[in-house]
């Protein structure tokens, strides 16, 4: 065992949860998958931004027969943006807990915190604040890209920004948490990038688009779904408070879903 290794591992015992979330951070900010993430979901939502603001502005420039144009808010196009790379947001959240199965380290980090239910907190009370600032992060890349390429057509309202600034911080910090529980569950990361692709874009988009109301309803409950609505502030079929209600029970459930697991079957 290397000595970083060891370093990190007495963090973790060194004070219970305390060490356990001193030993999260360094290893979540030591391997280079974080940062090869945080750099491309930078450049694809720059990149969104773009797209969405000269779309924005071509469809301004081109509008139908009696068609009322109005100016785009630049975080209502931040928001589609991030609503569509939200699976790299979910890849950088289980990254701590499925690259530790990979490795076998995991042996390791439940050998040096014994108490389960602080290796689960810990990897949380890191990834919560970190995937909040990456989500308000990525959602300023792709408002500030959308509107310098829609020009003349962007709104840059800033109280309207800075809301759905906080809102995206908001929704990728529950995801993100959300898509931890899956891999403490799944504990490889093709199954649980897979879950969390169709849990929060795949299935909520096709049965959302269905005329059934039930199936809008099941859409509506799903976390990709929940986090639609409350992101976007849609009342039909739910309200923006009931779908952020929503998205907090996925997001404890899954930890706790994982927590129990862990704890019957350990490694």
């Amino acid at each position: 065992m290397s000595t970083a290794t060891i370093t990190v591992h007495q963090r973790s015992t060194a004070g219970g949860l305390r060490g356990s979330t001193a030993a999260e951070w360094t290893k979540l900010w030591s391997v280079r998958s974080t940062w090869l993430n945080l750099v491309g979901a930078v450049v694809l939502t720059g990149l969104l931004g773009l797209q969405l603001g000269f779309s924005a502005a071509y469809e301004r420039d081109n509008p139908s027969p009696g068609q009322l144009v109005e100016q785009a808010e630049v975080g209502g196009m931040a928001i589609g943006a991030v609503m569509i790379v939200q699976v790299i947001i979910a890849a950088f959240a289980m990254v701590p807990v499925t690259s530790e199965y990979a490795t076998g380290s995991i042996r390791s980090t439940l050998q040096w915190t014994p108490v389960r239910r602080d290796v689960v907190l810990g990897k949380a009370l890191v990834l919560a604040p970190v995937l909040f600032l990456y989500g308000a992060l990525l959602g300023l890349v792709a408002a500030v890209g959308a509107g310098l390429a829609a020009g003349r057509w962007a709104d840059w309202t800033p109280s309207a920004l800075v809301v759905d600034l906080l809102k995206i911080g908001v929704y990728a910090t529950l995801a993100g948490l959300f898509t931890a529980g899956i891999a403490l569950l799944i504990r490889n990361t093709a199954g649980t990038l897979t879950a969390a692709f169709l849990l929060l874009l795949v299935v909520p988009m096709m049965v959302g688009q269905s005329s059934i109301r039930a199936l809008q309803w099941l859409s509506a409950l799903l976390p990709g779904g929940a986090g639609e609505g409350f992101l976007s502030g849609s009342t039909d079929p739910m309200s923006p408070t009931i779908s952020l209600i929503v998205l907090v029970g996925w997001a404890v459930g899954g930890l706790a879903l994982g927590l129990r697991l862990l704890q019957r079957r350990d490694a």
